[in-house]
């Protein structure tokens, strides 16, 4: 009977163990770690998830997601590199592909941008200027998240202002907004350490000609007339002209929607998402607010660029499954379910996705499909390079105003501090 008993025992913990073990299919079933922008239009993001997921069942591949922000792009990745942790796939941003190219994380993907093109067409320039080095790609581009100029045209109205069309133009506005007693604080522009902050600034400064390196992408002196009269643009806004909410130097990356959202101001720079709440919400505020392309300067209009694209990281297990779930988000129908629950805020870098009737909906929606055919890369007019990627990741541009506004240094002093930080960047960042 023991005997009996022992062999009884042993077989029902071995149909445990069975029970609870791991199919040979489960056991080997492929993981792949995907790192996604969390943007502030919750639709699109749950229609990338959506894909993801697909392709993982298609696949038989296990999908692990982790998102970012706006934020701490760069300052996630940058810590991943340090410990050894960067996921299989992972989207970047503008400067992210020259960065982490230049420091040799990041795979050829010019095969599947070359099958993506097949289907979706060719790329704007800007994207290539993003993504292609050396004429090899290091990422295939993804959509643009576009700063535009938004404008309540009831208060334009009221103050009998016409839409500004030129930088000068948005000061001479906000000025004239003011002094009519319409709104204390017509403009919302904020010079902080986020993409509201550095982009427009870039955005201004390459209207006005001026720029931080050569065509050959090689470093140049900030100290002349065109950054003088770019930084005093962008602090009499705030020491002068007095047109800018006090706190707005403190706002977060949020904070210009909200301000915009609340009333409290007529103009800003912005994505899309604001639009996005407006229409998603159908708030009142929607038949007044209007999305302009970013004004002109003496050297014409001039875009910022946040391109987001999708990287393969070197160190991944998985290269032939990270390169086919890119394929699969970035197929045409897969990319029009994205585009569509965008609500205006992703514009594709693929031209067949440009036409499509989606983007005639309205006059704002066209400005803001227009607005990357006006984008340049940071340190143009050269190339985008390691070197130029860090001055923008290290907020040297943003910091630059804020010396002049919250700490009252005078513009030369800090153009001064400036363009040793450049320097110093180029002296030590390969241009690789």
């Amino acid at each position: 009977m023991t005997g009996r008993r022992l062999g009884l025992g042993a077989l029902a913990v071995l149909l445990l163990l069975v029970a609870g073990a791991a199919t040979p299919a489960e056991a080997q079933k492929p993981r792949l770690r995907v790192w996604l922008l969390r943007t502030y239009v919750p639709d699109a993001n749950k229609a990338l998830e959506a894909s993801i997921a697909e392709w993982g069942r298609q696949k038989n591949v296990e999908t692990s997601i982790e998102y970012f922000t706006f934020d701490d792009i760069e300052t996630k990745y940058v810590a991943a590199i340090e410990t050894d942790s960067l996921p299989d796939v992972g989207q970047l941003q503008t400067i992210s592909p020259s960065r982490y190219h230049g420091m040799g994380r990041l795979m050829d993907v010019s095969d599947v941008v070359a099958d993506v093109e097949r289907t979706n067409g060719p790329l704007l320039d800007s994207a290539l200027a993003a993504t292609r080095f050396g004429g090899r790609f290091y990422a295939v581009p993804f959509n643009y998240i576009t700063d535009v100029l938004f404008v309540r045209t009831d208060v334009f109205k009221k103050a009998g202002v016409p839409y500004p069309k030129t930088w000068e133009e948005v000061r001479e506005a906000a000025r004239r907004i003011k002094a009519k007693g319409v709104m204390d604080y017509p403009l919302g522009q904020s010079w902080n350490r986020s993409a509201d902050g550095y982009g427009v600034f870039q955005a201004l400064l390459y209207s006005y000609g001026g720029g931080w390196a050569d065509a050959r992408g090689h470093y140049k002196s900030i100290m002349n007339d065109t950054w003088r009269a770019v930084v005093r643009w962008a602090s009499e806004i705030y020491t002068k002209d007095k047109t800018v909410p006090p706190d707005a130097m403190a706002w977060t990356g949020f904070g210009n929607n909200e301000a915009y959202l609340g009333g409290k101001i007529a103009m800003t720079f912005n994505g899309p998402s604001i639009y996005y709440v407006l229409e998603k919400e159908n708030r009142p505020l929607l038949g007044d607010t209007l999305m302009l392309v970013k004004p002109a300067g003496p050297a014409g209009r001039n875009h910022d660029v946040f391109l987001l694209s999708w990287g393969v990281f070197n160190g991944t297990k998985h290269a032939e499954l990270a390169r086919d779930l890119v394929r699969f988000v970035m197929s045409p129908d897969e990319a029009r379910k994205y585009m569509y629950q965008s609500w205006g805020q992703m514009v594709p870098a693929f031209e067949k996705l440009r036409r499509d009737p989606y983007w005639q909906k309205n006059p704002s929606y066209k400005a803001v499909l227009e607005a990357p055919s006006h984008a340049h890369t940071p340190g143009y007019p050269g190339p985008l390079t390691p070197a130029a990627a860090e001055v923008v990741a290290t907020n040297v541009l943003t910091d630059l105003c804020a010396r002049v506004i919250v700490e009252g240094w005078d513009v030369e002093r800090a153009l001064q501090e400036a363009d040793k930080r450049i320097n110093d960047i180029y002296a030590t960042v390969p241009s690789r």
